[in-house]
């Protein structure tokens, strides 16, 4: 019985914890704000814990050139899992896109994007 019970409880909760791909709960900047200063980092919040030697960020400004990041060793600076926290570089005024390629510890993959635009240069 209690096999069977097991079996139930996989075939009802499996499923879709098995297919559920990482979603960004929160960013800051979030998408499509403007905000005064350049921003010192990016963050994401995820609805799962992330595996950050194998995350890909990249940043691109208004001329379409990627700016040269360096990922922050989240989980060795005290950051929880479900978090992704980059260090930028000073941007001067224009809109930026970061694009992120995420693979969560349960083996799924997630990419996306977010634009912000800097009103004004640090």
């Amino acid at each position: 019985m209690g096999v069977t019970l097991l079996a139930l409880a996989f075939t009802l909760l499996g499923p879709p914890l098995l297919l559920a791909h990482p979603i960004v709960l929160e960013s800051f900047p979030s998408h499509d704000t403007v905000v005064n200063d350049s921003p010192e980092q990016v963050a994401f919040r995820f609805n799962s814990a992330i595996e950050t030697r194998l995350t890909r960020v990249t940043i691109t400004g208004r001329d379409g050139r990627p700016i040269p990041l360096a990922l922050a060793p989240n989980h060795r600076n005290g950051f929880p899992p479900n978090r992704l926290v980059i260090p930028l570089p000073p941007l001067t005024t224009g809109t930026y896109v970061i694009r992120y390629r995420i693979l969560a510890t349960d083996g799924h993959i997630s990419e996306g994007a977010l634009r912000f635009t800097v009103n004004g240069a640090k």
